[in-house]
């Protein structure tokens, strides 16, 4: 992601909370109740309207299984690499076979740009992708 594109993303501290909640597929109510928390604390939270104490943020990084870098960041602060790092330990929370194919778009990406400075450093023409999907070059009737 490019870096002013990282100005884009609203990383508040009820942001974190929300998308993390919801990457756990819980709803307000189960994680006030994971965080012994209530409910209607929990909503002030995700709205940034309440200030969490010291050990409410405890029980939140308990409930989700998250550290305080990942809970308390800010993109302005920490920059794409602190953004870049705070996904990866996301991702670290899925289940195998999916960090499986977070591997390999990474590793597909990774293979694509590098191609590109190949193109470039040649002065080969490169775009970004194909301008229509593959598979209408390919036979696909037996």
């Amino acid at each position: 992601m490019p870096e002013e594109q990282l100005e884009m993303i609203d990383m508040s501290f009820g942001e974190n909370l929300r998308r993390l909640r919801r990457d756990k597929g819980l709803t307000q109510a189960e994680l006030a109740k994971l965080a012994d928390l209530k409910i209607t604390h929990m909503s002030k939270l995700e709205n940034d309207t309440g200030d969490p104490k010291l050990s409410t943020l405890y029980k939140l990084m308990g409930a989700l299984e998250c550290s305080a870098d990942t809970l308390l960041m800010d993109a302005n602060k920490v920059g794409v690499d602190g953004v870049l790092q705070a996904s990866f330990d996301r991702a670290q929370q899925l289940p195998r076979r999916k960090k499986a194919i977070v591997i390999e778009l990474i590793d597909s990406f990774c293979i694509a740009d590098g191609m590109g400075e190949i193109f470039n450093s040649k002065g080969w023409t490169y775009r970004d992708g194909p301008t229509k999907p593959i598979s209408d070059n390919l036979d696909l009737e037996e």
